[in-house]
């Protein structure tokens, strides 16, 4: 699955730095836990309050 993290997250460019970083750092955690839910993944409530969020920011116009 670390194939996927680094096709799909190591490259990306959000725009900003800390976007880029928040998304890799979700995109490896997935790899690493892959079939798992997002609770399992992310075991603090913080960081998984956090990942929700980013994953809801309508900023992110990612190509399809």
């Amino acid at each position: 699955m670390l194939d996927w993290w680094e096709k799909n997250f190591a490259t990306c460019e959000l725009g900003d730095r800390r976007l880029n970083e928040r998304a890799m750092s979700i995109g490896y955690a997935l790899s690493l836990g892959f079939g798992k839910a997002l609770s399992e993944i992310f075991s603090g409530a913080t960081v998984l309050k956090r990942t929700y969020e980013f994953l809801l920011t309508q900023k992110l116009n990612l190509p399809k």
